[in-house]
């Protein structure tokens, strides 16, 4: 039966679990596990399943850490929210590594941000839920190629609450597009992140948040 994921079971995604379990050497509450583009089936794409992958083993390593806050709304041409998409993503991933049990351990800590379009609106947006779940440090997962704007927009709006943001990226996206001679994605990837940057740092110009 598929009724616990409406989008079907996605295949096998292993090409980025680490050898080793990772780990946080910090002590956090919970993870915010940052949305990316759906594919054209409004499942996770490649980026996503990278930091959902990390995340889930950061989860596990933990003891059951805490929650996972998921984010992203619903993006031009999507029927569902990035956040939805992978939830349903990381219930079906959980259960067919380690099995339903885990999943059921997993699907109550899962919170679902779906009205961010950018990174900057997942910062405001999810400040509120961590406030609402008295934490006062928190985790937070993208790619290594994001993780350095991502923590500077959060820590922008977290910290003057007193909440403190560890960046835990997931690394490995890069060297696999590289080594598949991917050079126009990774150009297309750089120069996104290029503008993103400029606009973060006119945010920051700006003054507080």
């Amino acid at each position: 039966m598929q009724k616990d994921y409406p989008f079907g079971r996605p295949a096998p995604f292993r090409l980025f679990v680490p050898a080793a379990s990772p780990v946080i050497h910090q002590p956090v509450d919970g993870l915010i596990v940052l949305g990316a583009r759906l594919n054209p089936r409004d499942e996770p794409g490649r980026v996503s399943r990278l930091r959902l992958t990390h995340a889930l083993h950061l989860w596990r390593h933990r003891g059951y850490l805490g929650y996972l806050i998921l984010t992203g709304g619903v993006m031009p041409g999507c029927s569902c929210s990035e956040a939805r998409a992978m939830a349903d993503w990381a219930l079906a991933w959980v259960e067919e590594h380690w099995g339903a049990e885990v999943r059921e351990v997993l699907r109550p800590g899962l919170i679902l941000e779906e009205a961010s379009r950018n990174t900057a609106a997942s910062a405001r947006h999810t400040l509120p839920l961590v406030q609402e779940l008295g934490s006062s440090s928190v985790g937070l997962v993208t790619d290594a190629v994001h993780i350095h704007r991502a923590h500077l927009l959060f820590k922008r709006q977290f910290a003057p609450q007193g909440i403190t943001v560890h960046p835990l990226p997931a690394r490995g996206l890069v060297r696999h597009y590289w080594q598949r001679r991917r050079y126009l994605w990774l150009t297309k990837m750089a120069l996104r992140e290029g503008g993103a940057w400029v606009k973060a740092l006119g945010r920051l110009a700006l003054g507080p948040p």
